[in-house]
């Protein structure tokens, strides 16, 4: 049976707080949550980092660059909810579309659940917690590509620039690994799975630990199929270039939001 939704509950299907984020304080802590004037928990807003001196992360920085794919996708997603969900005869467009939209927004909340779960079993493994399958895959990988290394996982830092962040893995030597999720990786190339933000993101990680001559690698794994793992070793001379366009976008970030970024 198709329900038409009222204004009250297509803002209930919409809400999106576009203030809230991951922060962290200057030491390197994460403040993703605070403790309200009504004293229960609440997401971090960017009044409250003003506030406290905290800074945002680096995929928050990253959330004004434009993703292509990404929106392609979320835009697949949202005709075929139009074509798979029923209009009731009576139900305005406008009703429709949210539901639409909303579908295709549970869709891309499960894809995200899926990834944090895979990113917990890799996690897991390198913190000595589980040894699972993905996690073991990338441990071997590394074994091979970078022997003898002491990996250190899911470590938070702020940087001097004004941006913290917690990085996936990485080494004293100045290795940077960050795992990404996707689909239907078999047969891919991964050279075409990477985009620069990737790349800046990898490279606003070594910035904040004042690593000047990274290595990068990316590795992406399949959410269906977690024994199926592409890597991509990042070039050593797009790292300046990366490094340059993400601090373009804190700049421009901190003027949008009428930031002031104060080193102590």
């Amino acid at each position: 049976m198709n329900k038409t939704l009222d204004k009250t509950q297509l803002d209930k299907y919409n809400k999106f707080t576009s203030e809230s984020g991951h922060w962290y304080a200057r030491d390197g802590e994460p403040m993703y949550t605070i403790i309200g004037a009504n004293g229960k928990e609440r997401n971090t807003t960017l009044r409250d980092a003003k506030s406290l001196g905290l800074v945002p992360s680096v995929t928050t920085i990253l959330g004004m660059v434009a993703k292509p794919a990404l929106e392609n996708w979320k835009l697949t997603q949202a005709i075929k909810a139009s074509v798979d969900l029923d209009r009731g005869e009576q139900e305005p467009f406008d009703s429709f579309a949210y539901r639409c939209k909303n579908e295709a927004r549970q869709v891309g909340l499960k894809a995200a659940k899926q990834g944090t779960k895979i990113h917990a079993q890799i996690e897991k493994g390198f913190l000595g917690k589980a040894k699972t399958k993905p996690y073991k895959l990338i441990q071997a990988w590394l074994d091979e590509n970078f022997p003898n290394e002491d990996w250190i996982a899911e470590d938070s830092f702020c940087a001097e620039q004004g941006y913290g962040g917690k990085i996936d893995l990485y080494c004293k030597s100045g290795i940077f690994v960050d795992f990404k999720t996707k689909d239907n990786l078999e047969g891919k190339d991964p050279a075409k799975l990477v985009y620069d933000e990737h790349g800046m993101q990898l490279s606003a990680y070594a910035q904040g630990c004042q690593v000047d001559d990274p290595t990068r690698v990316s590795i992406f794994v399949d959410r269906a199929d977690t024994s199926l793992i592409l890597y991509h070793i990042w070039d050593k001379e797009s790292h300046e270039k990366h490094k340059e366009m993400f601090n373009s976008i804190l700049r421009y970030w901190q003027l949008v939001k009428n930031y002031e970024w104060q080193e102590v």
